[in-house]
Order: C-alpha cells, then sequence, then structure tokens
C-alpha cells in the first residue's frame, strides 16, 4: 500500500504531527526517515537547497501516493494573520530565486534558461473543504520592513517560509500531490527572535493535521 510522506526541516516541526514515531530514524543517512505502519517522516534540513534534495532522495524510494509539509512560518502583517494560528498553503513561490536587473527584479520563467519550470506558483492540494493562503519561499529569509515590503509587493503572499516552494517544485517533476500546513510563529519584517512564538505555532499546527488521514 502506498503511504503518505511527511516532510518538515526539523525534528522538532515532525514531532508535532501527532503520528509522529519519535525515537531513533529507520534511516540516518543521507537523511533521517522515520518509518510507521501507514506514513513516513522525513527531516529535511532548512533551506531550499537541503528540502529539495531530501526530498528528491526520499521520493526516489518509490512508495509514496502523497506528501505533507509542515512547519513554522512568518506571516507578512498585511496578510491578516495571527501568530499562533495555523494555516494551509494553496499554492508556493520562489521569493529570490531569479536575478537583478538593474531596478527590477526578474522572475526564473523570465531568464529564459532551460530546465526551470514555466512559472513562479506552485498550486498545492487542500484538504476537503479547507481554504488556502499563499505562501513564498526564500533561501534568505526576510529581516527588514523593506524587504518583506518588496516581496510582498511583488509576490503576494502571506506567508514566508524556507521549504514549500522546493517540495512542490520535486512533487511536480514526480507527479506526486502536496499539501502544506504551517504554524505562524512571528510577523515577517524586522528580525527579532525574541518576539517568536514557536511553541504556539506548533501547538496550533498539530491540531491543524491531527484531522487528516493517517495514510
Amino acid at each position: 500500500m502506498a503511504s503518505r510522506l511527511v516532510v518538515a526541516a526539523t525534528r522538532n516541526e515532525l514531532a508535532c504531527h501527532p503520528h509522529f514515531p519519535g525515537g531513533a530514524p529507520r534511516v540516518a543517512v543521507p537523511w533521517a526517515l522515520w518509518r510507521t505502519p501507514h506514513a513516513y517522516f522525513l527531516e529535511c534540513g532548512p533551506g531550499p537547497a537541503l528540502a529539495g534534495a531530501a526530498l528528491a532522495w526520499a521520493l526516489s524510494q518509490g512508495g509514496f501516493a502523497s506528501v505533507l509539509g509542515i512547519g513554522i512560518a512568518g506571516a507578512f502583517p498585511e496578510s491578516g494573520l495571527s501568530v499562533g494560528e495555523a494555516v494551509w498553503l494553496a499554492w508556493d513561490s520562489f521569493a529570490d530565486l531569479g536575478a537583478e536587473n538593474g531596478g527590477e527584479w526578474l522572475d526564473f520563467p523570465d531568464l529564459g534558461l532551460s530546465g526551470l519550470p514555466l512559472e513562479n506558483r506552485f498550486r498545492l492540494e487542500l484538504p476537503e473543504g479547507a481554504s488556502g493562503v499563499g505562501g513564498t519561499t526564500a533561501s534568505a529569509v526576510t529581516g527588514t520592513a523593506e524587504t518583506a515590503h518588496q516581496r510582498r509587493s511583488r509576490i503576494r503572499a502571506d506567508v514566508e517560509t524556507m521549504e514549500g516552494a522546493a517540495w512542490a517544485l520535486v512533487c511536480q517533476r514526480f507527479g506526486i500531490s502536496l499539501s502544506q500546513a504551517r504554524g505562524i510563529s512571528n510577523l515577517v519584517g524586522l528580525r527579532n527572535r525574541e518576539s517568536w512564538k514557536i511553541p504556539e505555532a506548533l501547538r496550533a499546527l498539530g491540531s491543524l493535521v491531527s484531522d487528516l488521514p493517517v495514510s
């Protein structure tokens, strides 16, 4: 029977899933992978490079029907989202994959290079009856109000993460559906780690995904 693969950047984020088994992983190298009777759990590491490489490695093993990506995220202030809530994503994008061209930004579809996706918006699967927000994925997360304004104005995303679009690109290439859920730990803008609400975000995230079938 094909299984669901649950992926997160860190073990702490995986642990908020009600079916994460904990303990030593079934496989530790090249990435940590746990197995339960109905699902696998993958710790990919933070950032799009690690996220894409780890997920491609896992999916190349075969036997997966779908992927669920989970973790924390920052919310753009204009999104109306609150710290401590959890949301589903309807689409994701890359925030900083492209090129500067003087004073303008060129997204990767505008570069004319072979091998790149045709558009910088990846549709995600939503649970039945759920609504979703827009996401963007950054190699270097936002740390100033100016960058937050630029990215929000250009992409119109509601949340910012470091993995989601990389997961989406890999799933697209493998022909496997991806759902993504995020707990909001902070507002995007001036970096202030002391104000982040990670435990609250993870509790909300665990509650959100607890209603999903295990496989």
